[in-house]
């Protein structure tokens, strides 16, 4: 990809010459570096190529799944003044402090003029250009039965609730509604979890009809803290005790 190939560029560049290339640039260039999401995304962290109608993230926590679903929903709006986005979260309340609200959310991830304005008792967001998305809880499946979208942003979808089928009615209801524009897509970001909703889309992605992005939290490791990486070196290796275990 264009921008992977040029950050590459810019990093292997000695540090003197790096330097004066970004000496070279002014403010505004700067602001504008420094908010180019393609530009410094890790390549997993982008859609993949190709005529998909759903991508699936499934990793580990810390991965960067939250900024990637938070960064592609924010340039589909930018692109798109027609967009009518749904956010899915296992709630209300973690769509709004996770998706829309959180360190790595939508309005973290929006500058300057492409900023949205969020209208908390509406469950709305409302870009300068008319590009609009409305929060979903997915424990609610019948809020999702008749509304129209033309992209989707589900979120931690191996955590819903499927008591009653909740969960699989929540998915459904949307994916009957993904019927606006001409290329309906829906994203989904989530930490990997041995439920009915997963299995079902990995079993789809057989069939090629899902796209399937894997990692772990090492994929991160640059940008979080060393704790985090021992606590998953420990968690994993109990993991793995267990397992024989079990044998």
């Amino acid at each position: 990809m264009e921008a992977i190939e040029r950050l590459r560029f810019l990093i292997g560049l000695e540090p003197q010459s790096r330097e004066g290339f970004l000496a070279d640039l002014d403010e505004s260039e700067r602001r504008q570096l420094k908010a180019y999401w393609p530009f410094w995304a890790r390549e997993e962290q982008l859609p993949p190529d190709g005529d998909w109608r759903i991508w699936l993230i499934c990793a580990g926590r810390g991965f960067g799944k939250t900024r990637a679903g938070a960064e592609w929903v924010c340039e589909i709006a930018r692109n798109h003044p027609q967009a009518r986005i749904a956010l899915v979260g296992s709630s209300i309340g973690e769509a709004r402090s996770v998706m829309v609200e959180g360190e790595s959310g939508i309005l973290a991830c929006s500058h300057g003029s492409s900023r949205p304005n969020f209208e908390a008792s509406l469950r709305r967001l409302t870009w300068p250009n008319g590009a609009q998305a409305f929060l979903y809880s997915a424990a609610e499946p019948e809020s999702l039965r008749g509304p129209q979208h033309s992209h989707a942003w589900c979120d931690e979808i191996a955590k819903w609730d499927n008591a009653s089928a909740r969960a699989t009615s929540a998915w459904d209801n949307l994916l009957l509604g993904m019927r606006l524009g001409e290329t309906p897509r829906l994203l989904a970001t989530t930490t990997p979890r041995a439920v009915p909703l997963l299995r079902r889309l990995f079993d789809e992605e057989k069939l090629g009809a899902v796209s399937v992005t894997r990692g772990s939290t090492y994929d991160n490791g640059a940008h979080l803290p060393a704790s985090v990486s021992t606590m998953e070196d420990g968690r994993y290796r109990q993991a793995r005790q267990n397992r024989r275990a079990a044998v």
